[in-house]
């Protein structure tokens, strides 16, 4: 199985569909602890994705974290590029060039 380095950048690329897929597998909390580190785009992206249930919880749980832990958030940002090559190397999310795309079942 080929491993798979992400950056942060590379998730800029993802299709609505690849973010779906990353975001039935990270936690929210997750997200919401990487949210510093994350670029702007690809969280308005990620919040319009989310049902508003799954909304209110990202919400809330970013007014909750403290994000003055640059080593948490980080490490969030870490475990969500794992995640992100993991569903790339069971192939749910396919790379073609720079970008990458959810695999439709």
């Amino acid at each position: 199985m080929k491993s798979h380095f992400l950056e942060a950048k590379n998730l800029l690329f993802f299709d609505d569909l690849a973010l779906y897929y990353l975001l039935q597998e990270v936690p929210l909390s997750v997200f919401a602890k990487a949210f510093t580190e994350l670029d702007p785009k690809l969280m308005s992206t990620t919040i319009k994705i989310l049902n508003p249930r799954q909304r209110e919880i990202l919400y809330l749980a970013i007014q909750k974290e403290n994000h003055q832990n640059q080593e948490e958030n980080r490490k969030a940002l870490e475990g969500i590029l794992l995640i992100a090559g993991n569903l790339i190397d069971k192939g749910m999310i396919l790379k073609q060039g720079i970008y990458y795309y959810g695999k439709k079942k």
